[in-house]
Parts: C-alpha cells; sequence; structure tokens
C-alpha cells in the first residue's frame, strides 16, 4: 500500500510543522507550491486537514476543521468567512458537512499558519482532519434544547475531541499517538431515542442508557 510506505518514510504528523515552514518559505520568494515535494503537497499536509484540490484549483487547498458536535458561535463564523472572503465568490467558500463540521475552501499554503493560529485562539483546530484520522466527533444536532433529550452530547463530544487530537504530553493541539490509524475512524454520539447522530452507521457508536444501579442516565 502506498499509503502506508508514504506514512512510514515520514511521519505525517511532522506536517504541522512543516506547514509553517513551506508558508514561510512562499512569502519569501524562496519556494513556490509548485516546488513543494508531490507526498507532502497531496498527502502529509492531509494531517493538517489541507486537502490539495489540484485538478481544479491548483496550489489551493480545502481545509477541514475539527468543530465538535457542529457547536459554532458568531465569532468562529466571521473568522471563517474572512479567511476565505480574499479568494472570492467562486473559490472563497465554507461548507457545512454531514459530520457537523466546517471546511474552507480556496485556502493556500502562504496563507494557512494565519488561519491556524486563528482556529486555535479560538478553541478549534484543523489538525488530524483528514486521511487516516479520527474524524469530527458528531453529536445531537438539538443538543441542549431537544425535549425529548437523555444526554446532552456537547460535554461527551468536546471530551472524545480532547482525547484524541491533544497531545497527552505537552497539551498542545496534535496528538502523534492517534496520528497513524490504518484508516479514518469515526465516532458519534446520540443524545436521545431518536439517534440523529446515525451512531450505527459509525467505528463508534455511544448511545445513552441507565446506570444498572442508580438508574442515572449516561
Amino acid at each position: 500500500n502506498n499509503i502506508e510506505k508514504l506514512k512510514l518514510a515520514k511521519d505525517g504528523t511532522s506536517a504541522f510543522m512543516d506547514v509553517y515552514e513551506f508558508a514561510a518559505k512562499i512569502r519569501a520568494g524562496e519556494l513556490s507550491w509548485e516546488e513543494v515535494e508531490k507526498n507532502d503537497l497531496e498527502h502529509r499536509l492531509k494531517w493538517v486537514g489541507m486537502l490539495h484540490r489540484g485538478k481544479r484549483t491548483p496550489g489551493q487547498f480545502m481545509m477541514r476543521l475539527k468543530v465538535p458536535n457542529g457547536i459554532v458561535n458568531a465569532d468562529q463564523m466571521r473568522f471563517y468567512a474572512e479567511c476565505v472572503e480574499k479568494y472570492g465568490e467562486e473559490l472563497g467558500v465554507v461548507d457545512i458537512t454531514t459530520r457537523q463540521n466546517i471546511q474552507l475552501r480556496g485556502i493556500k499554503i502562504e496563507d494557512a499558519p494565519d488561519v491556524i493560529d486563528g482556529l486555535h485562539a479560538r478553541n478549534q483546530t484543523s489538525f488530524q482532519t483528514a486521511l487516516d484520522n479520527v474524524r469530527n466527533m458528531v453529536g445531537n444536532p438539538l443538543a441542549g434544547i431537544d425535549e425529548q433529550e437523555l444526554v446532552d452530547t456537547r460535554e461527551i463530544c468536546n471530551a472524545l475531541s480532547d482525547l484524541v487530537g491533544l497531545d497527552p504530553v505537552t497539551g498542545t493541539r496534535g496528538n502523534p499517538y492517534w496520528g497513524n490509524l490504518p484508516r479514518k475512524f469515526n465516532i458519534a454520539v446520540s443524545g436521545s431515542r431518536d439517534d440523529f447522530s446515525h451512531t450505527h452507521i459509525n467505528d463508534i457508536g455511544l448511545q445513552p442508557c441507565p446506570h444498572a444501579t442508580t438508574g442515572e442516565m449516561g
């Protein structure tokens, strides 16, 4: 498998640092995006959530974020819009995905560090969101307002996202322990009898049930 060979040749989690190096060199005129090694451009940058759209928009990327349970505030939404506005109406697009996630289209390598830093300042990230990583945590889309809610999935999704997304030693974004899975891995959490999160089609699906002794729902 060529992807597994690529992962063994160079740790994908090093892309967290590489993207800053590439951006600095491009800004300084010492490198162009075409000169970035193909395996980095097409594959390893996916560990930073950057997917090259080489056929439609060469040199530009779709950046996938992590938005646990799909919870977004107004400041974050404004930031997404600011990130893509410079690329124009056709290329600068913000997607809302079926996994309650956000994707920013049109991003260039030289702009990526500013986007990443802005996300981290807003308690979000793009790290480990594509290729063979644990994907966005899906929860009840009506969490907190569902009259039939058994468990509020928001805290659970945030805790799971931090568990797989934060380095256990440094506490920083990017967890090498989960950075080399055989394939992508999906987790969903249901909060009510109506399984809005479709837990049955995920690799791990958590559904609420009463504690055997206390009866507490969890």
